[in-house]
């Protein structure tokens, strides 16, 4: 982060192991669910902010289940309340390569994901970026009204939603495991700035990102 940060900020994760992730399938708007795996990854996460002292405020996360599960395990973990459940968060909606492996998407759009190419029906990444950076302002802002100091909020969204928010602000990106994500807050300028990556847990195999 940098000296102009203020002191309320935002740790956005991927959520954990879903079922599309281990069969490799492109989930986008799909409502898919935890695995087992996904849900001690969980509560591992939620381990793992205790143990480094990462005091949580708030958590907030996407309406898609395999988000919101992810969310409220680590919230129920820390004893924060409710998880505060937001649309905006969603998946990128990837159109007809829903439920796609990557040698299917390859077969039917030869070298896109190499050229990072998308088709007509991919949301765009401006849409993208616009909903999510507004949702990420207003729970930086809500939680601020909520513990009237400094305050840190988990946020469990998706990797396509991440790695384009970052790519928008023109910063590094990389693939993203499950409970892996990156720091977030506002300037005093009131600029969206984007920190260092952080893993929750640690990785054990490369899951399918639904990001080009």
């Amino acid at each position: 982060m940098t000296e102009r940060t203020t002191s309320n900020s935002a740790i956005v994760v991927r959520h954990g192991e879903s079922e599309w992730n281990v069969l490799g399938k492109w989930q986008g708007r799909a409502d898919t669910r935890l695995t087992p795996i996904g849900r001690a990854q969980a509560r591992a996460a939620a381990e793992r902010l205790l143990t480094d002292g990462i005091v949580i405020n708030g958590v907030a996360s996407s309406s898609l289940s395999r988000a919101r599960e992810t969310a409220e395990i680590i919230a129920a973990r820390l004893g924060v309340g409710e998880v505060r459940v937001d649309d905006r968060l969603v998946e990128t909606d990837v159109g007809p390569w829903q439920g796609l492996r990557e040698p299917e998407i390859e077969a039917g759009w030869p070298d896109y994901l190499r050229n990072r190419r998308t088709p007509p029906e991919f949301e765009a990444p401006e849409v993208v970026f616009a909903r999510a950076e507004q949702a990420l302002r207003d729970v930086l802002t809500s939680s601020r009204h909520i513990t009237g100091s400094s305050s840190r909020v988990l946020v469990v969204s998706h990797s396509g939603v991440i790695r384009t928010v970052r790519r928008m602000m023109q910063v590094h990106d990389r693939r993203l495991h499950n409970l892996e994500g990156c720091h977030f807050a506002v300037d005093r300028d009131g600029n969206l700035v984007a920190g260092e990556f952080i893993a929750l847990v640690t990785p054990t195999h490369i899951t399918t990102n639904d990001a080009v």
